[in-house]
């Protein structure tokens, strides 16, 4: 027997198509930008599929958060990082 409900990825592709020709309109570097935001919807794919309803929208916009919220966590990390090391090369 086939599958009734489709998968949270095929969701996603479907999702994205749907905004082909938002996309078209985008210069190269913004494209970039909306591709890597399905692509952060997909990296959470898991926790999209426990969604009993989804919208799908919201839930690629959730997961492009998280993704997101990560990465200026791990930047503001490196910051602090070169933050202390220039004041240790200023103490010597």
């Amino acid at each position: 027997m086939g599958r009734t409900v489709r998968t949270f990825r095929n969701a996603v592709d479907i999702e994205e198509a749907r905004w082909k020709e938002f996309r078209r309109t985008l210069k190269p570097p913004q494209r970039e930008l909306l591709d890597r935001l399905f692509d952060s919807a997909r990296k959470c794919a898991d926790a999209g599929t426990m969604m009993a309803t989804p919208r799908i929208t919201e839930v690629i916009l959730i997961s492009s958060l998280i993704d997101l919220l990560s990465e200026i966590d791990s930047l503001r990390e490196r910051v602090s990082d070169l933050e202390d090391r220039v004041k240790g090369i200023g103490q010597e």
